[in-house]
């Protein structure tokens, strides 16, 4: 997956767990993973607002319901954190293109409900 990133000109590395992790070339940096026994890769991230104000599961049930493609949450731990992540199968194979694709809606879709979330709250 490193290698395909790259070749699509976005910046990514392996992080300390083994992740992929790409920080340059869409909206918002994300992590890859993959599971090898269940054929899936994951795409996850997580945004903060600046003024340190945590996040509500209102406010990610509300994310979950006017975003189409991440599922949005806030952990018990990091309530300062509103955490995304999709999921999709490589059981019959890995199609370049979708990887990328996928990676690039799910960048986009992330930071814009952070975005929506902050003008959810002000209403």
């Amino acid at each position: 997956l490193l290698a395909l990133f790259r070749r699509a000109f976005l910046k990514a590395r392996i992080d300390e767990d083994g992740d992929v992790y790409i920080t340059d070339g869409l909206d918002f940096p994300i992590w890859v993973s993959v599971d090898t026994d269940q054929r899936l890769i994951r795409f996850f991230t997580f945004m903060q607002r600046d003024e340190g104000r945590p996040f509500t599961e209102a406010a990610a049930n509300h994310a979950n319901a006017t975003v189409l493609m991440p599922t949005f949450y806030v952990g018990c731990d990091h309530k300062d954190r509103l955490c995304s992540h999709y999921f999709m199968t490589f059981a019959d194979g890995v199609i370049d293109t979708h990887v990328i694709m996928a990676a690039r809606r799910f960048a986009g879709a992330s930071a814009f409900g952070a975005r929506k979330l902050d003008e959810y709250a002000v209403h």
